[in-house]
């Protein structure tokens, strides 16, 4: 897949994901931090795909952005939602005591959408891609500067 759709594609299914944690939220489902999270993953990994880095299939989130390029101004808004990664893995799952990690509250978790949402509008931006034209590639899929 080129990387004008993948860019596009990505930054769509990021767009849904913020969507659909926005609404487990409002019911108090827990899983809504963990598509926040997903959200957070395919941002991040559009912009390396932008800079033609493979992302793998880890969800260590930080790692991911490090290996943005420091001229990259997306890599800012990208630190701010890496520790999201967290609640792809660690909040998921029980401990070994069997205990299960809270999910954000409420105030906590609209600071994550926001966040995630603010990186997602300025990749969106950065790579002239219609969040609402699933048919149509990102406009400028190459690295931002």
């Amino acid at each position: 897949m080129s990387a004008d759709v993948q860019i596009a594609s990505l930054l769509r299914i990021a767009a849904e994901d913020l969507q659909g944690a926005r609404l487990l939220a409002a019911s108090g489902n827990r899983n809504a931090v963990y598509l926040c999270s997903q959200a957070a993953e395919k941002v991040i990994r559009a912009v390396l795909t932008s800079e033609g880095v493979h992302a793998g299939i880890k969800h260590l989130l930080r790692e991911m952005v490090d290996r943005v390029p420091d001229e990259n101004p997306l890599k800012p808004l990208l630190r701010a939602i890496e520790h999201l990664g967290a609640y792809a893995t660690t909040f998921r799952y029980p401990t070994t005591a069997g205990r299960v990690a809270a999910p954000p509250g409420t105030t906590e978790l609209d600071k994550y959408t926001a966040s995630v949402d603010a990186a997602l509008q300025a990749a969106a931006t950065a790579f002239a891609v219609d969040l609402a034209d699933p048919r149509r590639p990102a406009g400028r899929p190459g690295p931002v500067r």
